[in-house]
């Protein structure tokens, strides 16, 4: 393996360290096993040279004058006893081994949900949702691979290994020299094959992220599929993919299975190679028939771990082709991070200001440039602009989902890049131009905001956010199930929902994108009352394209291609006869020429 593969693989087995006395446990249980499988042989020489043969038992010069049928009465027990004790505490060891390895994978899950949830959106924006859920939900089993066919077969294997051995060489160092004889011819196989398992593996495991992420679409997006009678459509897309994984199942498996069928051929040669040398010695005197046979069932044993060691081999490196995917996830480099002295920011006063901020999503394809403005505790400010303008972009890096190129944001005169995240967003609260609903019940939704809010504040928030009278109306109230996405509720009560989530968090800084695009003109009026009203507790940031939604603001933000071009309130910004001015004249036309269209 390559020192990269190596630092993966031993980044796998480090997920067993919590769990010591369950490995110390199972190692335990191994010795035990290990120990039992090295006798099994030994019944079958008594039976032959002792029991049939006639011979007299001598172990360690201490000589059993026994009968033959009180020999075949203890070597049938002592049979019994070897293969009993081995299946037993086989069952303990994989009870043990499976507590594990189970383990280690929901530690490893969780280690990657967390990270999965630091990442900046960036990361998020580059990787299908599917793949992703694909890879905490499947690939985590290669840490499996990697603890129990990796280290706990290579260590098991090994100390088999070892102690047949010592007995076969004990017994014959001629036959365990000839036995031994194929083991180069096995490394070479193993090193010829571990680079082709590792890239077929991991090939396939990127078809079958394709896979998932493909079903994750078609069915997040059902509706759009059956309104535009795409099914057939999605079906050929969905079945080539199928195809193709099919494919590179089928290729991995004929490199294994091609691996396999080279081990056992050289096994065999070196089972061949026993045969000849052992008879001849057999029939020299040199060697009982017993004898004979306990080496020939040595050497099964002893080919078996080394079958172990080698399918280790094949099995570590599928372990690590899946593993490259959650590594790739694990080792991403947090975009957004937190500078060493980091300060919280408690209680703000709710004061922001954008100075020469320049950003963009792509390298050298600016969305912002220069953006400077100020927005003092307690105002109510609207950004306000043509659709691509920058406007979500701002309140993005606000929450510091993004850091700017160039330039500062602050709040209450601190850069927010000083700050923590966690208290930095603590005094945010957002709603989303789309309403991102938890498939759970109405009352956990707006909880969300604040988890320790008490009935009475999820009820004021509704009440504030005009949801409380639709919710009643419901069968089942707050209790009422939401769906996935919260799809059992329309576009303005998922807004509405969304809105008192915000309302029941309280924050120092209401930032609203786009709150009023689901409204009717009613909602509409009674959130623009609300939003009145909470100016006093906390400052409002609102971005939206709905210019009568915000002309009581107190300072108007007018961004064009990325620039503040025009600021102040709405009759100012009417008076100058700029950018704003035809905005709002387009927008009220409208309205003359389609009566029926609320804003």
């Amino acid at each position: 393996m390559t020192s990269s593969n190596w630092r993966r693989y031993l980044a796998f087995l480090r997920y067993a360290l919590p769990f010591k006395k369950l490995v110390a446990a199972h190692l335990s249980l191994m010795l035990l096993s290990i120990g039992f499988g090295l006798l099994k042989p030994w019944p079958l020489k008594v039976l032959v040279d002792h029991v049939v043969g006639g011979q007299p038992l001598v172990i360690a010069h201490w000589r059993f004058p026994w009968s033959p049928g009180v020999l075949l009465a203890l070597t049938c027990a002592a049979y019994l006893v070897f293969h009993a004790g081995e299946s037993l505490v086989q069952v303990f060891s994989t009870v043990v081994s499976t507590l594990t390895s189970s383990r280690m994978i929901r530690q490893l899950r969780s280690d990657l949900v967390n990270c999965l949830q630091r990442l900046s959106l960036r990361f998020h924006d580059s990787h299908r949702v599917g793949d992703l859920v694909y890879r905490v939900t499947y690939n985590t089993s290669a840490v499996e691979s990697a603890f129990q066919s990796g280290f706990m077969g290579a260590v098991k294997s090994s100390l088999n290994l070892l102690g047949m051995f010592f007995i076969m060489l004990l017994m014959s160092p001629l036959l365990t020299a000839v036995a031994m004889a194929v083991v180069p011819a096995l490394i070479v196989a193993i090193r010829w094959y571990a680079k082709r398992i590792h890239r077929v593996s991991l090939e396939h495991q990127n078809q079958e992220g394709e896979v998932s992420s493909r079903t994750h679409e078609i069915l997040s997006n059902i509706r759009l599929v059956q309104a535009f009678n795409r099914r057939a459509l999605e079906q050929q897309r969905f079945d080539s993919l199928c195809e193709r994984s099919v494919d590179t199942r089928l290729k991995t498996t004929m490199v294994q299975r091609g691996f396999g069928f080279a081990t056992a051929l050289i096994l065999a040669l070196g089972t061949v190679l026993l045969f000849w040398v052992g008879i001849h010695q057999v029939l020299d005197g040199v060697l009982t028939i017993g004898e004979f046979l306990v080496f020939n069932a040595y050497l099964a044993m002893l080919y078996g771990p080394l079958s172990v060691l080698s399918y280790t081999a094949s099995s570590v490196q599928s372990a690590l082709g899946g593993g490259a995917r959650l590594f790739e996830i694990l080792e991403s480099e947090d975009e957004i991070e937190e500078c060493p002295d980091a300060e919280d920011l408690d209680s703000a006063q709710g004061a922001v200001s954008f100075s020469a901020v320049d950003f963009g999503y792509e390298n050298h394809q600016p969305v912002l440039h220069q953006v400077s403005f100020a927005i003092a505790p307690g105002e109510m400010a609207a950004v306000v602009g043509e659709t691509g303008g920058g406007k979500t972009t701002l309140l993005n890096l606000l929450l510091r989902f993004y850091d700017p190129w160039s330039g500062s944001i602050q709040i209450d005169g601190k850069d927010i890049r000083t700050l923590t995240l966690e208290s930095l967003r603590g005094n945010l609260a957002l709603v989303p131009q789309e309403p991102l609903l938890l498939a759970d019940t109405i009352r956990e939704n707006i909880a969300y905001g604040n988890p320790a809010a008490s009935d009475e504040e999820i009820l004021h928030a509704a009440r504030m956010a005009d949801a409380d009278t639709f919710i009643q109306q419901l069968p089942d109230g707050y209790d009422t199930s939401v769906g996935e996405r919260g799809v059992r509720l329309s576009a303005g009560q998922r807004q509405r929902i969304a809105i008192a989530r915000a309302f029941v968090k309280k924050p120092r800084i209401l930032i609203l994108d786009e709150p009023t695009s689901a409204l009717d003109a009613e909602t509409e009026s009674h959130l623009r009352r609300t939003i009145e009203q909470l100016k006093s507790h906390c400052t409002v940031v609102v971005v939206t394209h709905r210019l009568f939604t915000i002309r009581n603001a107190d300072r108007i933000h007018v961004l064009h291609q990325g620039r503040v071009v025009e600021e102040g309130p709405h009759e100012h910004l009417l008076a100058r006869r700029g950018v704003y001015a035809r905005l709002w004249e387009s927008q009220t036309s409208e309205v003359s020429l389609s009566p029926r269209r609320v804003f």
